[in-house]
């Protein structure tokens, strides 16, 4: 009889546990509380992230990033007028000014003006249609840069900026230092002259257009620097065409970056495509301090972290 029983099929025994089913369950409940505490601990960084952007009104990161960009942006900004008003007082003198506004006339006025003898809504109005025509001219040119952009012309983007660079270095920035040598006298041969001139456009090329191994700081010097050129040469305007220009050079710069058929809105989310190709000299490149992060970005590294 006891054979028998013990040779018959044991019944599942319910409500109890082998040694390995207790294992198994031990070690997923392990893994269960400590996803929970991951959780619970990502949550509570979260929540309390939230409370101190709800009570501050702006958290230490969007602090950190909105004064970081402001400084990077200002900063040359502020040399590049300084500057630029430094060269236009001190590197002129009544007999440079005269002769560069006769050039400057000759070269890009449309219609010229006599404060003398005519009124001054019409001189005005002459100054304002002049300034009109020059900043239509700068508005084609760079729809024109940003169709090369878009569809990928890149050797003959890059050939036009290289070009226009040399020019306004070698050119008009040995205008500037021209008239420099001659207001303060610095004795200076033709031969040095020129071998400086050649070496400063050439350097000022290869450093807005090719940078390697070339400091970030002369690549963004050689930039306010051509800023600083560039704006001496348009000081050479009569005062009525110079605030005309001035005027509208604000207004276009406005429309331009702020409006959605902007041409540099439209440069700008050109260059801020993944697929987008490099193009140096376009744009002044700041760099950002490195516990600069743009808001947001904490928050998505910790939920990519979190279980």
């Amino acid at each position: 009889m006891a054979e028998s029983i013990q040779g018959q099929e044991q019944p599942p025994s319910y409500g109890r546990t082998s040694p390995s089913d207790r294992e198994i369950t031990t070690d997923y409940e392990l893994h269960a509380n400590s996803s929970n505490q991951n959780k619970d601990t990502f949550n509570d960084e979260y929540n309390n992230d939230r409370n101190d952007d709800n009570s501050n009104g702006i958290s230490m990161t969007e602090l950190i990033y909105c004064s970081s960009s402001y400084h990077a942006i200002a900063k040359p900004v502020m040399l590049t007028m300084i500057l630029s008003s430094l060269a236009v007082v001190y590197i002129n003198n009544e007999q440079t000014l005269q002769t560069g506004e006769e050039a400057m006339n000759e070269a890009y006025i449309v219609w010229s003006t006599d404060e003398s003898s005519e009124s001054i809504g019409k001189t005005l109005a002459v100054s304002l249609g002049n300034a009109l025509i020059m900043v239509s001219g700068i508005c084609a040119m760079t729809y024109v840069i940003v169709l090369l952009f878009r569809f990928r012309c890149m050797k003959l983007l890059i050939g036009y900026m290289i070009l226009s660079s040399a020019t306004l270095l070698g050119f008009l920035g040995g205008s500037l230092f021209e008239v420099a040598i001659y207001i303060y006298h610095v004795p200076l041969d033709n031969f040095t002259f020129f071998g400086l001139l050649y070496n400063f456009a050439v350097v000022g090329v290869i450093a807005i257009f090719w940078a390697e191994g070339v400091p970030t700081y002369i690549t963004q010097g050689y930039l306010v620097v051509t800023s600083v050129i560039l704006a001496w040469q348009l000081a050479h305007f009569d005062v009525w065409t110079t605030w005309s220009l001035l005027v509208m050079l604000a207004l276009y710069d406005l429309c331009a970056v702020l409006t959605p058929c902007g041409p540099l809105k439209a440069l700008v989310n050109l260059m801020s495509e993944d697929d987008s190709p490099e193009m140096p000299g376009l744009l002044y490149e700041a760099e950002l301090p490195s516990d600069a992060r743009r808001p947001g970005v904490s928050q998505q590294i910790r939920s990519q972290n979190a279980p």
